[in-house]
This record gives structure tokens, sequence and C-alpha cells, in this order.
């Protein structure tokens, strides 16, 4: 059976709910077995939302603010942030057990404060580079099975490439709106899926230890997790349908710099997930909707809103 390689992001990672989509690739869950294949991915995150600030203060670095002065005044301002990555990935078998995952995203990253524009940055995001292994895979071992589960491990690395000093008018923007990180962060994932004959379930996680850049800040580090009930349908002998729904929650840690706790950063968001996956021989599309419905937030910190990703993937090898 020709099935769909859909690797979702991220939420690299995890978004790790930072308000910058910078750290997430999103997994899900994956249905294919042992193909190899090449996926265009379209990430959609928006936020926004009001934080208190002191009265003397006209905007404010949520990551690292400078000069932030607490006075008995305290003003709203209103926050809010897109956050697009366009991604090509691949995914490439060695044998039967350990397949490389690797993405290169581009990315838009959008703020405005009280209605203003502030930020619209265009750039090469920081690539990710995943090594999984496969532990357990039933349906290998015994294709007649009517219940089948398999279990993936995966470590791997955040590459900096992607540009840490953008601008915009002239002014350069605030850490967690710039393409890259500057830092190399290190991955680890999860992926479980058990089904009964054309009805299953699956949880999927990654986790994010993130490095201190070249100014001794370190971004909060970062856990994902998905959960999915999924049931196939076959519509003639070509097209095959995969419904899904289920919860995704991001957590976050604390920013730190120079080895001090940020206040008022971490974050941790709870959404629904609703998604499809739909695939036609060697060619499979999927799309997911998420939206945000209890968050626990630091004080500096933006609440999510929703988060949509897209897919479209070719498996090579049939």
């Amino acid at each position: 059976m020709k099935t769909l390689v859909v690797a979702w992001s991220l939420l690299l990672l995890p978004t790790l709910a930072q308000a910058c989509d910078v750290c997430g690739i999103f997994l899900g869950i994956q249905p294919n077995d042992r193909m190899n294949s090449i996926s265009l991915m379209y990430r959609y995150r928006h936020l926004g939302g009001d934080i208190r600030v002191p009265a003397n203060v006209g905007s404010l670095l949520k990551h690292g603010g400078d000069g932030i002065v607490a006075t008995p005044e305290e003003r709203t301002i209103r926050y809010r942030e897109l956050y697009q990555v366009a991604e090509l990935r691949g995914e490439f078998w060695i044998g039967n057990k350990v397949a490389i995952l690797a993405s290169l995203p581009m990315v838009n990253n959008y703020r405005a404060i009280d209605g203003v524009r502030t930020t619209d940055i265009y750039g090469i995001g920081d690539p990710l580079l995943i090594a999984r292994y496969q532990v357990v895979n039933t349906k290998c071992l015994t294709p007649d099975e009517k219940v089948v589960h398999r279990l993936m491990l995966g470590a791997g690395a955040k590459i900096p490439l992607g540009h840490t000093n953008a601008t915009y008018q002239d002014t350069e923007v605030d850490v967690d709106q710039q393409p890259g990180t500057g830092t190399w962060d290190l991955l680890a994932s999860l992926e479980y899926k058990v089904r009964y004959k054309r009805t299953g379930a699956g949880v999927s996680a990654v986790a994010r230890y993130n490095t201190a850049n070249a100014d001794a800040y370190q971004l909060g580090h970062g856990l994902s997790t998905t959960a999915e009930l999924f049931r196939r349908y076959d519509i003639g002998d070509n097209w095959k349908i995969m419904p899904s729904i289920g919860a995704y929650h991001e957590w976050s840690g604390m920013d730190a710099e120079h080895n001090n706790v940020v206040q008022g950063t971490g974050s941790s968001t709870l959404f629904s997930h609703l998604g499809t996956r739909a695939w036609w021989r060697s060619w499979g599309i999927s799309a997911t909707f998420q939206y945000a419905v209890a968050h626990n937030l630091g004080a500096l910190m933006v609440p999510n809103k929703e988060r949509v990703v897209l897919g479209l993937t070719y498996n090579i090898n049939n």
C-alpha cells in the first residue's frame, strides 16, 4: 500500500510553546512504513493578546527586554504575531530500522503592536536533522495481523544557519523574531502507533534542549506532544483517507540570560486537534487545524490562538 509520509511541524520542533515558531517541528502520527519521501510543508501560527507593562515603556522585547523598570503605573500593549514557515522536508531510510529526517525552512515572522507593524522578516531558518530508530513494527513481521503497533525513537540537532541579525526599518528585531537562533540545539523524538484493522491511536513527542547564543541568551527548553485517534477509509483502488481527532500540547521552560532566569517567560498551551490525511498512489496531502483551548503563560508571553499545518508528500519508493 502506498502511504503518506506526513512529518508535521514546529512543530519542529516543539514549539515548544514560546511565541516564536522557530521551535516547532510537528511530527504527528506518520502512517508510513519504511518509505523514502520528500515533502513540502506549510505551518501557520497566530498569537494575540494584551501584555501589561510599565507606563514608561513604549514597547516590550518579550525575550530579554532591555531597560524595563517597574513603576507603580502600568499600561496595556496589544500584540499580534504571525509565524509562517514553508519547509522542504525529506525522510530517507537506511535499511529497515533507521530513518534520517531533514528539513530546511523558509520563515516569515510578523509582529504588530497596538495595530502598528513593528516586524515583518523573511529569511532561511535553522535546518533540522534527526535520526529515528524503529524499535518495533509488528506489521513488518506479520503483514496480515489485525492488531499492529509501531514504536520509533529519535535524536538529532537544530543547526544554526539562519540569520540572527535581521533588521526591520533599520532596527534589529527581537531574538524571538529572528529567522534563526544562532544556537546548536539538541532534539529527541518518540512516536508510537497502535491500530486494530482500520482504527487506531497514536502519540508523538519532540523534546528540545536549547543552548545559549553569542549574547549568552538561552531560550527555554521545550516539549511538544500530540495524541490522536484516527480511522482509515478506502475509496476505490487508489484513494485512501484518514481523518483524525485529538489534542496537541506545547510546553516551554523559562528563558535565561547570563545564566539568570528571565522572569515572565515560559508557557504551556493545550490545543484541540483536527486533521486529515489523504493519499493517491505515490502522492499524499495532509491538513491539520489546532485551536488553543487552555494556557498558562508567563507575564511577557503572548497567547497562542491557532495553528495550521499543510503538507504535500511524494513517496519515492513504491
